[in-house]
């Protein structure tokens, strides 16, 4: 008895491994900027604090939804 394949499944499972890699390659470079964003911000002047702390709240909110899709 012959298996019948569905290569619509196989094509979708493929597009979830690019995905999942893709993914994977933004929270590294979110990861990577929030860090150096971290390292900037406790060498900063004081005038420029809010505006680096914005930042950092900002990167940390993609983080947290970029997280949620794994």
């Amino acid at each position: 008895m012959a298996e019948i394949i569905r290569f619509d499944d196989i094509i979708q499972g493929r597009r979830r491994q690019r995905e999942h890699a893709h993914l994977h390659a933004c929270l590294t470079a979110i990861e990577q900027s929030l860090q150096l964003q971290l390292e900037d911000f406790a060498q900063a002047p004081t005038h420029e604090l809010a505006a680096r702390a914005g930042k950092i709240r900002k990167l940390g909110e993609l983080l947290e939804y970029a997280t949620s899709l794994l």
